[in-house]
């Protein structure tokens, strides 16, 4: 067992995923405060406006530009829905080299929106040059899951929906489709639910960078480690540990839950048909171990080796 997780913990540092979120660091070059949040947070009135923003890879729109259009509003909803928050409007900027790509990714993003949704309120399209696409969407918070909330002592919390289907080989794991329309809108709220209730003080959405390298992004965020009980995550029926360590799904998130709440955490995803489960705990380490049948292994040791180097710091 010990050898298998040290392999799996090797196979998760040196992933392409895990390799390009530590490309985030040439962000530091801007001025102000890092975060890691996914999400900017602005305080407006009594509650909050966010505001985030994505990119889809030129190579998944060339190829598939449905699919590319339709990633540009779940990538935002999940940055909104991380923060404990309610998406209100999103607008895409798009470069198309002809009027079929450029309508097969609205088409795309229009099924996506409607689906969450969320309204698409503009954008930008350009035709004629080589393909790129970019989205960015608003939503407001009352109380506000940032990452540095964290603390050691939390327990860790991981929320996904398993209905659905991998795309073919990749990590894209998508349950839209495969979830009524009605539920899927819904599904979000679970966060919201456990962001106002104060079960919850911080929240990731999992990215590219899968389930560990996600909430790893979190610990670094809050300057704390956590030891990741992998066989514990809800994963879908069929799929190894080795593949969900890496999967992207439409729907998953990475929680840090007051010990003495985990119920009230989970009820909320409970009720929408959504799995989740205690899978955790954060500590002071700075250290993220991943275990397994009563054995554990490093996976990376953020005071040693920055992850993305967006911690907050100047």
């Amino acid at each position: 067992m010990a050898d298998r997780l040290e392999s799996l913990a090797a196979a998760l540092r040196s992933s392409p995923a895990m390799e390009a979120k530590r490309e985030l660091a040439l962000v530091r070059r801007l001025p102000g405060k890092h975060d890691g949040d996914d999400t900017a947070v602005i305080p407006f009135d009594s509650e909050h406006l966010l505001v985030c923003g994505e990119a889809v890879s030129p190579a998944f729109l060339a190829s598939d530009p449905y699919a590319a259009g339709a990633a540009a509003v779940v990538a935002n909803v999940a940055d909104v829905r991380a923060m404990g928050g309610r998406p209100l409007a999103l607008v895409d900027m798009l470069i198309s080299p002809d009027r079929a790509h450029a309508a097969s990714v609205l088409d795309g993003l229009a099924w996506a929106a409607r689906l969450h949704g969320v309204e698409v309120a503009g954008g930008h399209i350009t035709l004629g040059h080589p393909p790129a696409l970019s989205a960015s969407c608003t939503g407001v918070a009352r109380t506000p899951l940032r990452a540095a909330n964290a603390q050691p002592g939390d327990a860790l919390v991981g929320a996904f929906a398993l209905e659905g289907r991998y795309r073919g080989d990749g990590p894209f794991f998508t349950s839209l489709g495969y979830r009524a329309p009605e539920r899927v809108r819904e599904d979000g709220e679970a966060l919201v639910e456990v962001a106002e209730s104060g079960a919850c003080s911080a929240a990731r959405d999992v990215s590219m960078a899968g389930p560990a390298g996600s909430l790893l992004q979190l610990l670094e965020s809050a300057g704390c480690g956590a030891t990741l009980a992998v066989d514990h995550l809800p994963r879908p029926p069929g799929s190894s540990l080795a593949r969900w360590l890496t999967t992207f799904p439409t729907f998953g998130f990475m929680l840090a839950v007051h010990p003495d709440r985990i119920g009230d955490a989970l009820a909320p995803f409970a009720r929408r048909g959504l799995a989740a489960a205690e899978c955790g705990t954060i500590d002071s380490s700075r250290v993220l171990r991943l275990a397994m049948g009563g054995c554990e292994t490093p996976l990376w040791d953020l005071a040693a080796a920055p992850f993305t180097g967006l911690d907050g710091s100047d």
